[in-house]
């Protein structure tokens, strides 16, 4: 009897349709093929920017015919797990047979003494099971019921199972115990019925009327025309905002679920907003906390946190640099491995150069997250590329600027005092920021710093305050207003296991889409080898548009130097103006040391010039370097280095082939052919370079003998290449991006 009842407890029923946690699941989806809540191998191992989901314990069950229409690569993990007591390792736990029912029976249930009632039906019909604490707890009183009336007819027979009650006990209030300390509950509640929609929707509206009380304090009665959902709607042209709210939602979900282990009043998740750009979405000429980056953040984080989400946005743009391909092949490295939304502002230094955007496109749908695309600026090719990206399950939002810009009324000496302050002096003639001297000389608000900013202001083609912040704005409402229609969504369903499932398993199918697309397929009609000195002139060569790459690089911004992954050294702070501080810097080129560098590190040097001079930031990114000197002979390092191989789970490939580059002034093929600069690979000499862009570009492929540019890593090895550099006849080499693909 004991032996039978305590096996109950250590391998509860299991039906193909039933949730040990009293969720009534559906069956298995035959399209998709999968369980709600089965448990991914790869669970254990994941993690990101916030923090992973850890439970003392999951319900192993049986797994579904392996997916035909998903790829058999690693599936990102779910964001539902059941606990998994402690059953026969290797095999899900087998229900006990039961009395009242015949063997072929589907269901299962609890042998006597007694099965505890089920719970009220739901709507819909479903049939609504106890939480496994009550469970529990109903069957241990049955239990002892029992025991009670064994005793009073054979008092002797209970010192017999003394000990066997005694284990029985513990074991039941262990999981009693466990159950009231598992994190993962499906709901928002603390009653466990049905999440709490109409409290979310209430804080989160009101969350937009401040939003909109503030809007109306700085733009007037040209809020309703600026912020307005007519507005909105012809401003960001997109046929897949509906993949950015499935994005949303389980965003939502994830801060209802950590509601259980995060303090309380803190959110439960986070949403990451990274600017890449130029010298516009740098902000030059302006505060740091002036640039429309930081606007984003300042006109949503309200709202998110309505939901329990913290929003970041992160303003990674660097004056001067192109898209690519410096930038799009080291973008995990560079922006981080934890990216909801991926900003491009490089229509100035990218021209019309649109192989670099289809590059951009392509790098950010094998980035882990796949983040949303979101571009600023209207262009017809850039729009058709977008399509191309969409119709292959990426999301990507093109936010048309100028049109918000060309609704703003010019200021004259008739209407400047009757426009607020956010608009005054912003158009004269027609013209942005120009036109006449009214707007040109009320184009910054940086008065009474110590700042220098007179280079950047002297450029016109810097943009002032005003349109920081109204790009900015506009962009915060268009995002709280979509975090609106996800929550209203999630409002009309109930909070299931399965609808998780089909929310992941939508996102699942739209990365299965990109994943077995092709270059041809994608992009019909490109010619992608037009450009006879993009990519090496391997441009059809696929591994640099869709396989992982590594990139050990000391520009700033860089994530990898804000961890200390690049320096072995200290990670730094988030400022709450959203710039980063207290990483390592490296050396100025002024104050060098005289020894040569440790091996296995080169020396991280930066223009002491380049640095602001005063308190007020007003700026975030500088082209540091790696610095190889004549007198130093052989320099040598091996990477990716173990922080790195660690952060962005690079994993030693013994037996694959890489494309090796650099990124540095002065690695031209002369150089290399007359010796002045000698460069090895694992001990094999470097005979030739190669571009990676045009003859402006300071990334060169490295081409080793029998004019190959591939490198196989050492066999047995850990994976790492290393690089050796020395110099002859210049006295340095700056090198900004060592890349591995």
């Amino acid at each position: 009897f004991f032996e039978h009842n305590i096996s109950c407890i250590m391998d509860p029923p299991t039906n193909s349709n039933e949730d040990t946690r009293g969720i009534q699941l559906g069956p298995i989806d035959p399209e998709s093929g999968l369980q709600p809540d089965i448990h991914d191998e790869h669970d254990d191992d994941y993690d990101d920017e916030y923090g992973s989901l850890v439970l003392p314990s999951r319900q192993q069950r049986p797994r579904a015919p392996p997916p035909r229409n998903l790829p058999s690569t690693r599936r990102r993990p779910p964001l539902f797990w059941t606990p998994r007591l402690p059953g026969r390792r290797g095999r899900a736990p087998s229900p006990p047979p039961s009395s009242s029912s015949s063997p072929s029976s589907s269901s299962s249930s609890f042998a006597s003494p007694a099965a505890p009632p089920s719970s009220p039906s739901r709507a819909g019909g479903q049939q609504q099971l106890l939480p496994l604490a009550s469970y529990l707890k109903e069957w241990l009183k049955s239990t002892v019921s029992a025991l009670d009336n064994t005793t009073s007819s054979s008092p002797s027979s209970f010192s017999r199972y003394k000990a066997s009650l005694a284990l029985l006990l513990v074991c039941t209030l262990s999981y009693i115990a466990l159950d009231s300390y598992d994190i993962i509950h499906v709901s928002f509640n603390d009653d466990g019925e049905v999440p709490k929609w109409k409290k979310l929707n209430t804080s989160l509206q009101r969350a937009k009327r401040r939003l909109d009380v503030l809007l109306e304090s700085e733009y007037g009665e040209l809020s309703e025309v600026l912020f307005g959902n007519e507005t909105l709607s012809r401003a960001f042209e997109s046929d897949s905002v509906h993949r950015l709210k499935n994005r949303m939602k389980m965003k939502i979900i994830q801060a209802g679920l950590m509601r259980k282990i995060v303090a309380k009043g803190e959110p439960g998740s986070g949403f990451v907003w990274v600017t890449g750009g130029d010298d516009y979405a740098a902000g030059y000429g302006n505060f740091y906390n002036q640039t429309y980056t930081w606007m984003i953040e300042d006109t949503v984080k309200d709202a998110f946190n309505m939901v329990g989400i913290k929003f970041h946005a992160k303003n990674y743009a660097m004056g001067g640099t192109p898209s690519g391909p410096e930038i799009s092949l080291c973008m995990e490295t560079t922006f981080g491995n934890d990216i909801d939304i991926l900003s491009w502002d490089y229509a100035n230094s990218d021209g019309d150069n649109y192989d670099l955007y289809r590059l951009w496109g392509n790098r950010a749908g094998i980035h882990p997250t796949i983040p949303t695309l979101f571009r600023l600026g209207k262009d017809p090719t850039c729009s058709s590329i977008d399509d191309d990206f969409q119709r292959f399950g990426l999301s990507a939002i093109q936010f048309d600027v100028d049109y918000i810009r060309s609704l703003v009324p010019d200021t004259s000496w008739e209407t400047v005092d009757d426009l607020p302050p956010e608009v005054r002096y912003y158009k004269c003639a027609g013209q942005v920021e120009g036109g006449s001297v009214l707007c040109k000389e009320n184009k910054w608000d940086t008065e009474g710093t110590t700042c220098d900013l007179s280079e950047y202001q002297t450029k016109e083609e810097n943009r002032g305050w005003k349109d920081h912040k109204l790009i900015g704005r506009v962009i915060g409402v268009f995002l709280v207003d979509t975090l609106l229609s996800a929550l209203a969504d999630l409002e009309e369903t109930l909070l299931e296991v399965s609808t998780i499932r089909n929310i992941s398993v939508s996102q699942d199918k739209d990365r299965y889409a990109f994943q077995s697309s092709s270059l041809k397929e994608m992009h019909e009609g490109a010619n992608l080898g037009k450009n006879t000195k993009f990519l090496g002139g391997h441009a059809k060569y696929s591994p640099f548009w869709r396989s992982s790459s590594f990139c050990h690089s000391a520009l700033l911004p860089n994530h990898a130097r804000f961890t200390g992954a690049v320096t072995l050294s200290m990670r730094s702070y988030r400022h709450d103006h959203g710039y980063f501080v207290g990483y390592d810097e490296g050396y100025a080129v002024d104050a060098l040391p005289e020894t040569k560098p440790k091996d296995g590190q080169f020396l991280l040097a930066y223009l002491p010039e380049m640095r602001q001079n005063c308190s007020d930031v007003y700026r975030a990114d500088y082209k540091d370097f790696f610095l190889v000197r004549k007198q130093d002979g052989w320099v040598k390092v091996a990477l990716p280095n173990h922080l790195e191989m660690k952060q962005f789970r690079i994993m030693g490939d013994k037996r694959g082939a890489h494309v090796i580059a650099l990124c540095a002034e002065g690695v031209s093929i002369v150089a290399i052919k007359l010796k002045k600069i000698e460069v090895k690979v694992d001990g094999a000499d470097v005979v030739d370079v190669r571009t990676l862009n045009d003859e402006l570009s300071q990334c060169r492929l490295l081409v080793g003998e029998h004019d190959s540019f591939l490198w196989i890593a050492k066999p047995g090895g850990t994976g790492q290449f290393e690089l050796e550099i020395k110099l002859n006849e210049p006295e340095e080499l700056r090198i900004t991006t060592i890349l591995i693909i």
